[in-house]
């Protein structure tokens, strides 16, 4: 059973209303196991890490000596991203394992990256000779997690000639082939469910997302529309469907939609951030400035989210001509910067947007999932990203915060003496011009825009970038 899709019928939205409203009230009601397992799984599923607590600890008080108890804190441990203590809860249970634990016990070590742990724990369900369908779906769910999308896909089709009218097997066959981003093939399985079943939100949902993958945002928004016709409660639509008006630049579209969001979801960082591009994106400078300080003030210190606010917060300052301003706010960016910084290496614009596994593209995941990006890489592409948009004064501060760190200091050395030489500081630049020339450094070339050659003296490049 697709956990969306049941969350989106009748009759899980009058359990949650249910316990919504005796939580509100603080009346006395009862829930069985299974209602209270469907409402830890909702809340789990809205990231709602507190509310799946709450729920816990009432099936504790309702059902103390129930054997789903141990499963429900496993999974809870998992949301709280606390896959050891998930492992120890599995470990203590003494009964035979059935296939639920079984999976709990897959989940958590994919959690741990213990991905081959994982797989020949899946391999073992699915190889045996009665399996249910929902255990053969959610096994081949966390195959996919695991990373094994080919070898899903391989299984998935052999089911699927066993059981050709199964819909989860057309699901996970259409995942499958989101992973290995053959789109086309995906979006025929969703086209073909959604004639059987046109009011499936779950469906126009994964087709919308699939176009938005491929930077089709004028499909993809008519598809949440539909989406929203269905449940216009759905406020995942919502949002992506803001992100789609942002980068198809309608960009009154997608402030609206975000204020909403943003006023919704105060803490929220997200919607806050999209509004303050949108207000630079229409020349509102000061306003754009305002809102990202604002993000900066309300995110974790060492956060992406604050990082990237500052970075822009220098950028649009740098535009503005406030030179000192731009200086103190990227100074600020580099000292309490994340241990991740991935996102400096896929921005379009000139602004940096800020990124999540909803709103990445496959474009956008293919950069940064190629390889592991380290620190050195991550601010060599901030430091360009700057002198691609001319801020000459804050590049120069990240590339002499990043060099003495530096492996292979050559290319930080090209691009140290570009902005020198941009800024009209050229007293120190044929220092720089050397090292980078003596590391061979073709950025060095690129950026004075030189045809590359390896025997040329500091000297004689020096008098070519003159001429």
């Amino acid at each position: 059973m697709d956990n969306k899709g049941y969350f989106d019928s009748t009759e899980f939205r009058e359990l949650l209303q249910r316990y919504e409203q005796a939580a509100e009230t603080g009346a006395c009601s009862y829930f069985g196991i299974e209602e209270l397992r469907d409402l830890e799984a909702y809340y789990i599923f809205q990231d709602s890490t507190l509310m799946a607590e709450e729920i816990v600890n009432i099936a504790k008080k309702l059902h103390p000596n129930s054997p789903d108890i141990v499963k429900m804190e496993v999974k809870l441990s998992l949301c709280k991203d606390e896959p050891e203590v998930a492992l120890v809860l599995l470990e203590e249970i003494s009964t035979p394992h059935d296939d639920e634990t079984n999976l709990l016990f897959a989940e958590t070590f994919i959690a741990m990256k213990e991905y081959r742990e994982a797989h020949d724990i899946i391999i073992d369900l699915l190889n045996r000779q009665r399996v249910t369908k929902e255990t053969a779906c959610d096994a081949l769910e966390l195959m996919l997690d695991c990373g094994f999308a080919q070898e899903a896909l391989q299984i998935t089709d052999y089911a699927l000639q066993e059981n050709p009218n199964e819909k989860c097997f057309w699901e996970i066959k259409a995942e499958c082939l989101i992973e290995l981003q053959n789109t086309k093939g995906a979006i025929a399985i969703y086209n073909k469910l959604l004639d059987s079943d046109p009011y499936s939100t779950f469906y126009w949902e994964q087709l919308a997302h699939i176009y938005y993958l491929i930077n089709k945002y004028g499909k993809a928004i008519e598809c949440f529309e539909y989406e929203l016709a269905i449940g216009e409660e759905i406020e995942y639509a919502c949002m992506m469907q803001g992100y789609c008006y942002y980068f198809l630049h309608n960009y009154s579209k997608a402030q609206a939609i975000f204020e909403v969001l943003s006023h919704k979801y105060p803490s929220s960082a997200m919607p806050r951030f999209y509004i303050a591009l949108c207000l630079f994106a229409t020349g509102q400078f000061d306003a754009a400035l305002k809102g990202f300080e604002e993000v900066a003030h309300k995110s974790d210190t060492n956060s992406i989210e604050a990082m990237l606010a500052r970075v822009n917060r220098a950028i649009i300052m740098s535009k503005m001509g406030n030179n000192e301003g731009a200086a103190g706010a990227i100074s600020l960016a580099m000292v309490m910067h994340p241990e991740q910084m991935k996102q400096l290496l896929i921005s379009e614009g000139e602004l940096y947007e800020l990124r999540d596994k909803e709103n990445l593209t496959f474009k956008e995941m293919n950069v940064i999932d190629i390889k592991e990006w380290n620190r050195e890489e991550q601010l060599f592409a901030l430091a360009r990203h700057l002198i691609k948009y001319g801020h000459w004064n804050i590049a120069k501060s990240v590339l002499l915060y990043a060099h003495p760190d530096a492996g292979d200091k050559a290319d930080f050395d090209a691009c140290i003496a570009y902005t020198m030489y941009r800024l009209g500081q050229q007293e120190q630049m044929p220092t720089y011009i050397r090292k980078a020339l003596e590391g061979k450094s073709d950025v060095l070339f690129e950026l004075f825009g030189l045809i590359y050659d390896a025997d040329i003296s500091t000297e004689a490049f020096i008098s070519n970038i003159k001429k």
